[in-house]
């Protein structure tokens, strides 16, 4: 089962695994704190609007924080080239061109 998960991922390692889960796991943690830091900087609260603006807000500065900080986490663990490959796919399929 994880020999058919590894080549689903295009994964070459066990190792390889668990870093790339550590640095979904980080990513994730951080998006949430430097979002909520962005919102703070830009005066975004929830005492200011109403949660029917609020958190469409919130989810959107979150899923930009994660995309750029899932490439910058990735650095460390050696993991860039996997997860950039990975964003261009997902873009693609989102209808943007990339080189």
């Amino acid at each position: 089962m994880i020999k058919k998960l590894l080549k689903r991922f295009n994964i070459d390692s066990f190792s390889q695994f668990v870093q790339i889960n550590l640095v979904f796991a980080i990513t994730g943690s951080l998006s949430v704190v430097f979002s909520g830091l962005l919102m703070d900087f830009f005066h975004i609260n929830d005492q200011q609007f109403s949660p029917l603006v609020y958190w469409p807000i919130r989810i959107i500065f979150v899923f930009f924080c994660y995309q750029v900080l899932l490439l910058l986490v990735a650095i460390p663990f050696g993991q860039f080239r996997y997860f950039l490959d990975a964003q261009k796919r997902v873009l693609r399929k989102l209808g943007l061109k990339l080189e």
